[in-house]
C-alpha cells in the first residue's frame, strides 16, 4: 500500500481533522487575505518606463480558507510589447555572490539566510479575462466556455509565459527568485498584471517586493540585482549577517563593491 493512501486511511479512520495542520486555520474563522489594488496608488513609479521599481508589501494568504493575498495593477496597451519584472523578498541562496562583472559564485564563508525569503507568482493578461476583483479577491486568467458540441472547455489566457528549468513554458520561479515576462499589447486595451502570494517570510509574514513595468523586450539577463529594494530592514540584522551587511540583498549585490 502506498504511504499516502495509508496515511489517508489512518487520518480518515481516526476521525482526525486534517485542516488543523494547514496554516491560518483555527476551525471557526477565516482570516482576510491581503488584496491590494495598485491602481489606487498615486505613486508615479507605477507608470511604464518611469525608471526605479515600485516597492510594496503584502501579507500572507489564508491557506486554511483558500483566500489568496496579492496585488493587481492595470496598464493600457499601446500596440507595443511591454516587459514586467517582479522580485519578491529578498534573495534565494544569498551565500552566492556576484563579482564585479556580474558573474555569480558560491562563497563558502557565507551561510544562506532564509528567514526573509518569500514567493510571488506573476500573471498577466487582458483585463476582460481576469477572474478576480481588484482590491477584493485574487483571480487568474482561466476562461470557461462551452464548445459547439456542448462540452465545457477551459482555456488559459495568461500572457505572462515563463519557462521552467527545462525550458517549458508555464513555469514559475521559486522562493525569493525574480520573475519576468514580456508580451505584445493592443492599442487601447486594458491589461491586468497580478501578483499572487505563494509564501511569505517566516520571520514576520510580511512580503516586500519590487515591481517594474517597461516598454519593449525584457533584459537578456535578470537576476536578484536587476530590481533593488525588495527587503525589510531589521534592526540588528547586521550583527547576524557576515561582514556587517544590513540586508541579504546588500550582501548579495554589493558584497564585492
Amino acid at each position: 500500500m502506498k504511504p499516502l493512501l495509508l496515511l489517508a486511511l489512518i487520518v480518515g479512520g481516526c476521525g482526525f481533522e486534517p485542516r488543523v495542520l494547514v496554516p491560518a486555520y483555527d476551525g471557526t474563522t477565516q482570516l482576510d487575505a491581503d488584496v491590494q489594488d495598485l491602481d489606487d496608488n498615486t505613486d508615479p513609479l507605477l507608470d511604464i518606463d518611469a525608471g526605479d521599481p515600485f516597492v510594496g508589501k503584502l501579507g500572507p494568504s489564508d491557506t486554511g480558507s483558500g483566500a489568496v493575498s496579492g496585488a493587481t495593477i492595470t496598464v493600457e496597451g499601446t500596440g507595443e510589447r511591454i516587459c514586467v519584472i517582479m522580485d519578491p523578498q529578498t534573495v534565494w541562496r544569498d551565500d552566492f555572490q556576484a563579482d564585479s562583472s556580474g558573474v555569480e559564485f558560491d562563497n563558502p564563508f557565507y551561510e544562506n539566510f532564509p528567514y526573509d525569503d518569500g514567493d510571488l507568482d506573476l500573471l498577466a493578461g487582458l483585463s476582460a479575462f481576469y477572474t478576480g476583483t481588484p482590491g477584493e479577491s485574487m483571480g487568474d486568467f482561466f476562461v470557461d466556455f462551452r464548445d459547439d458540441n456542448g462540452i465545457e472547455r477551459r482555456v488559459d489566457t495568461n500572457l505572462c509565459l515563463q519557462e521552467d528549468t527545462h525550458g517549458v513554458a508555464g513555469g514559475t520561479a521559486g522562493r525569493a527568485s525574480p520573475e519576468a515576462c514580456s508580451f505584445e499589447t493592443q492599442d487601447g486595451e486594458l491589461y491586468t498584471i497580478a501578483l499572487r502570494v505563494f509564501s511569505t517570510p517566516i520571520d514576520d509574514d510580511e512580503l516586500t517586493y519590487a515591481l517594474s513595468i517597461r516598454t519593449g523586450e525584457c533584459p537578456a539577463t535578470i537576476n536578484e540585482c536587476t530590481l533593488r529594494g525588495d527587503y525589510d530592514y531589521t534592526e540588528g540584522l547586521e550583527d547576524q549577517l557576515p561582514g556587517g551587511f544590513f540586508t541579504p540583498e546588500h550582501m548579495y549585490c554589493d558584497g564585492l563593491d
